[in-house]
Formats: C-alpha cells, sequence, structure tokens
C-alpha cells in the first residue's frame, strides 16, 4: 500500500510530540533517569554511541530536535504583544539556564520553563488541529505515549489520581483515548502496529493497575516506549521481531484466530460446498426443468462458473488474509511486549500472552469515533 502523501508531516508531527514529553520529562527535577551504557572513559574525545551519551548530551539532543521540528510544522512562533517569539528557541535557552542554575534558582527556573512548554504545547495542538485532523493526532499520539515514561512519578500518590501517577498515565480513560489516536492513524503504519500497540497498551494497563506487578517496573517501562518507538517513529517492520518457529511453539495462537473467525469459517465451508455442487450441475446439465430455469436466470444475469469461480477465490483470499493478520496481530503484541515478572505467576510467556488475548482497546473500532 502506498503511504499517504502527507506521511513526512504526520512522521514529524508524531515525532515532535514524542520530543516535547521526553524534554520536559529530561528537565523536571527528580524526573525519570533512564538506565544506560557508558562508556570505559571520555579520554581522547572517543565517539560515543546515543546509548552510551550523558544525561545531559541527551538533553541538549531531545532540545534540538523539537527547535528543527518546530520550525519544520512551522509551529515554534506565536504573536506576543505584537512580536513573533519563538517558542522552541526559549524552550532551549530556558532548559540550558535550569541546568546551571543554583539549588535555590531551581523551582523558579524549573517554573518558567514548564510554562513555557506548556504554552508550546498548546500553540502547537492550535495550529495543527487548524490545518491537519492527521497531524494533530499523531502529535497527541506521540506525545501520549512518551508521557507514560517521561511524566511518571513512580511514587505519585494514586488515591486520588496525580497526572504523574501511574493510574492517569496508564488508565483506561488516557490508555482508549491513545488506541483511537493509533487508529486513525493505521493508514501510515505497518498493518501489524496498530494492533499489537493497543495489545501492549492493554497489557500495561494491568501492569499499572497491580500495585505489586508495577513495583521496579519503571525501567521495563522505559524499554517498552522504546519499542513502540522504533515502531511508529522509526518505521521497523514489526514481523521482523517474531523468531523463527514462533508460530509453532505459539500453536494457540492460530487456534484462537479460528475461534474468533469460527462463523465465517463455517459458512464459507458450507458456500463451497454448494458452489461445487452447483458448478457440478452447470457444466454437466440437467434434465430438470426447474434447474434448466434456473441456469437460464443465472446466464441471463451474467453468473457463469467462472464467475462463481473468481469470486470463491477472491472470498477464500480475503478470509486466508484476515486469518493470518489476526494470527500475527497477537505474534507481534507478544514480541514487543517488555513487562515485568508479575508475582505468582508460572511463566511470563503465558501472562503476557493472556493479558494481550483480553485487550479491549481495539483500534479499528475506536478509530470511527471522534
Amino acid at each position: 500500500m502506498a503511504a499517504p502523501e502527507d506521511a513526512d508531516e504526520v512522521l514529524a508531527a508524531l515525532r515532535l510530540g514524542w520530543y516535547v514529553a521526553e524534554v520536559r520529562g529530561r528537565n523536571r527535577p527528580g524526573g525519570p533517569v533512564p538506565p544506560a551504557e557508558s562508556l570505559p572513559n571520555r579520554a581522547g574525545h572517543v565517539l560515543p554511541l546515543r546509548i552510551e551519551r550523558t544525561p545531559r548530551e541527551l538533553r541538549i539532543e531531545a532540545q534540538s530536535v523539537v527547535r528543527k521540528l518546530a520550525e519544520d510544522l512551522k509551529v515554534g512562533r506565536v504573536a506576543d504583544g505584537g512580536q513573533a517569539r519563538n517558542l522552541a528557541d526559549d524552550i532551549d535557552q530556558q532548559a540550558k539556564a535550569l541546568a546551571a542554575a543554583a539549588p535555590q534558582d531551581a523551582p523558579a527556573a524549573w517554573k518558567a520553563l514548564a510554562l513555557t512548554i506548556y504554552q508550546f504545547d498548546a500553540h502547537t495542538q492550535d495550529v495543527l488541529a487548524a490545518q491537519s485532523g492527521t497531524q494533530s493526532a499523531a502529535y497527541q499520539l506521540g506525545r501520549g505515549l512518551a508521557e507514560i515514561y517521561w511524566a511518571l512519578d513512580p511514587a505519585a500518590v494514586c488515591d486520588p489520581p496525580t497526572p504523574d501517577c501511574w493510574a492517569f498515565l496508564l488508565g483506561a480513560q488516557r490508555g482508549s483515548e491513545l488506541a483511537r489516536l493509533a487508529g486513525r492513524l493505521s493508514g501510515y503504519f505497518n498493518p501489524y502496529c496498530c494492533p499489537a500497540l493497543a495489545g501492549t497498551l492493554h497489557l500495561w494497563l494491568s501492569v499499572a493497575g497491580n500495585e505489586e506487578w508495577r513495583a521496579g517496573a519503571q525501567d521495563h517501562l522505559y524499554r517498552q516506549t522504546r519499542r513502540w518507538y522504533e515502531l511508529l517513529i522509526l518505521e521497523q517492520d514489526p514481523s521482523t521481531l517474531i523468531k523463527p518457529y514462533t508460530i509453532i511453539r505459539e500453536w494457540h495462537a492460530p487456534l484462537r484466530a479460528v475461534q474468533a473467525l469460527w462463523v465465517q469459517l463455517v459458512t464459507a465451508a458450507v458456500s463451497l460446498v454448494l458452489v461445487i455442487a452447483l458448478i457440478t450441475l452447470i457444466i454437466n446439465g440437467s434434465s430438470n426443468a426447474f434447474l434448466k430455469a434456473l441456469f437460464g436466470v443465472l446466464g441471463v444475469v451474467g453468473l457463469s462458473a467462472a464467475t462463481i469461480q473468481a469470486g470463491l477465490k477472491n472470498a477464500a483470499q480475503s478470509l486466508t488474509t484476515r486469518l493470518r493478520q489476526d494470527v500475527y496481530t497477537d505474534l507481534v503484541a507478544a514480541a514487543i511486549a517488555v513487562a515485568p515478572a508479575k508475582p505468582g505467576a508460572d511463566r511470563q510467556d503465558r501472562v503476557v500472552a493472556e493479558e494481550i488475548r483480553k485487550r479491549t482497546l481495539t483500534t479499528a473500532a475506536d478509530a470511527a469515533v471522534p
């Protein structure tokens, strides 16, 4: 399937939303610190991979990405008192000021930066909503997925929910909205991406709702968000994550697909028998008056053995495609899932498969909800 004409702009909006959340998270005092590798030393100015860069270097990188994407999408500048103000530049400058601030000045510097990020986000949402619904949805999806990690405070109280707690960031309301946004953008991604995203979102909703299960889960959550980033933004083919012979080992996945499509399969089988019988009668002919009349009517409307065979072939291909897609959706969702072991569970893979199988966050139906 050819990519939509505005695919580059939609992907840029998705990436911008992701990095806005990351910039806020990396600058937030007491914010999350992702697990990372480090070089033995920096002697001789050796060149690090991204995972070997320091938190400061990664913070500056994220701010640079926001500035560039804001310029590309023309959302960085806003009128302020008759003058144009570049909010993306302000974020970068205020973030640098926060990093250099003395401890007693840090709270005020963070408050100023948080306000500017809020203004930038509001302006971006307004501009993108006015010029493109898909770009607006992409921006919100990218920011919402990234915030699951970057806005989270694992120690935050969940009763009542706060904006940085597990119950809010991975609650049913936000989870459903993210699945809807992904559904609206499904034409821009690999066919398996959005259903697999919905499955892993439901898995993490279950993790977040279980206080024991989510204990110490922050590093797993970071790796999960990186998987989402690779699939949606780096456009990795999710089927490449399925290990060889997985479909044999996970034999229950095809069985579940057959169970879900049993009505269509039975209907197809009955139709096949009837069509075979009809074609046999057409080819061999019949002396029965009723059948002769029936064949005459079929001839008038243009229904012949060839057209019946073609229709049967198309129906079989459609059903086979649907069956394969359902099977691979479960396999892909299980392959991209990164979750901590559930306390008391015998096998982690069975837990993951069961949670994904019970998912209620469907993208096809949700995409139609305004």
